[in-house]
């Protein structure tokens, strides 16, 4: 072998690993970084949720089963106090502060800042992206089988409204409003996770209430995933 092509050898070994760290610090620069967020809409007079469970403070009452009043003013006194005392017509109201503080403990727990590849946007489009278990549970099979995302399995689902931080459709006879109460890292991977209120009521019948999901995206391509669910 000549000189020549042994000094070319390591040459073009040097190009391939710069051009290797070039393309890596391109994808990483193009990861976008995102602060954690809360949708405080729910909560009315608070312009920030704060950094720990006690900046919280709120007061709602409900209806307890004896005709008393159940008041809670934190999250803390929510987990503290239960469903056992309150009336079941409150049910309903009741899983919607719960939901709310279910996600508020996930923001605390976040991280300030997490890599994002989540849209700017919540709407239909995303949305239909989600799998197709994001939807209500309402007891018996309804999740049992679901595969795909929500679009290939709700042939029936249509755009109602649509909000900053909300899309409202139907499918099946059920009204859904998804909700997204929080953005944050929420189980530490370094990416940034959606949690999703479903405020849901059937069509033409009795029956309301509260779910939620919490979702992961992993790159700008890919399809959401479920992290958890209520």
């Amino acid at each position: 072998m000549k000189l020549k092509t042994l000094f070319c050898i390591p040459i073009a070994a040097i190009v391939l690993v710069l051009y290797a760290c070039q393309t890596t610090n391109t994808q990483t620069e193009a990861a976008k970084q995102e602060a954690r967020w809360y949708n405080v809409n729910d909560f009315k007079g608070i312009d920030s949720i704060g950094a720990n469970p006690y900046d919280l403070e709120f007061d709602i009452a409900y209806s307890g089963i004896d005709g008393d009043i159940v008041r809670v003013k934190n999250c803390l006194e929510v987990s503290f106090q239960g469903d056992s005392k309150i009336a079941e017509r409150e049910f309903a109201r009741w899983d919607l502060l719960k939901s709310d503080c279910e996600a508020a403990k996930r923001f605390y727990g976040a991280p300030e800042n997490a890599v994002s590849y989540w849209p700017p946007t919540f709407d239909l489009s995303l949305l239909k992206t989600f799998p197709s278990t994001s939807i209500p549970y309402l007891g018996g099979q309804g999740l049992h089988g679901r595969s795909g995302n929500l679009a290939e399995h709700e042939s029936t689902l249509t755009l109602i409204e649509s909000g900053e931080h909300s899309v409202k459709v139907s499918y099946d006879g059920i009204v859904v409003n998804y909700v997204v109460v929080a953005r944050g890292d929420f189980n530490r991977d370094g990416y940034q996770d959606l949690f999703v209120r479903m405020d849901w009521y059937i069509e033409d019948a009795f029956g309301d209430g509260h779910d939620w999901v919490a979702l992961t995206k992993l790159s700008p391509n890919a399809a959401p995933m479920m992290l958890w669910r209520k």
